[in-house]
């Protein structure tokens, strides 16, 4: 399976504007039944206030699991980096180790390797909302 990094912040991006969305509309919303309460009694009145108090916390809890979403996209954006560009760099030593000479890998063998295949790739930084800009790209080995 190919992780899609690229599409990965984008779906995070969009997570975090959704949530966003959800809090200003919450706060027009809120605004709108504060107003129609105000002078509004009786049994409906009653039921509507029941219902816009459900709605807010389902609205605190929706834009609160897409930013918790957003940035377990952005961690699993940095693990998924981390280790694409381990594998690379696993993959550029072997390379760099198949094409030495016979000899050289019998002297390897018996006196370690003195190749410098460059410095190994560290990990990279997550992603911070809300801009989800990515922190590092990918090494390429030649």
């Amino acid at each position: 399976m190919v992780f899609d990094f690229d599409g990965a912040l984008e779906v995070a991006r969009q997570l975090w504007g959704l949530a966003e969305n959800v809090d200003t509309f919450r706060g027009k919303r809120d605004a709108a039944a504060t107003t129609a309460l105000r002078h509004w009694q009786g049994r409906y009145a009653t039921e509507f206030r029941g219902s816009v108090t459900a709605e807010q916390g389902s609205d605190t809890s929706l834009s609160a699991a897409m930013r918790a979403d957003a940035r377990n996209l952005a961690t699993l954006w940095s693990q998924a980096m981390t280790e694409e560009a381990r594998v690379r760099y696993a993959d550029h030593v072997t390379e760099k180790k198949q094409h030495r000479s016979f000899f050289h890998r019998v002297e390897d063998t018996i006196l370690g390797s003195h190749e410098d295949y460059g410095p190994e790739p560290g990990p990279f930084a997550v992603p911070q909302p809300p801009t989800f800009t990515a922190t590092g790209c990918l090494p390429v080995y030649t």
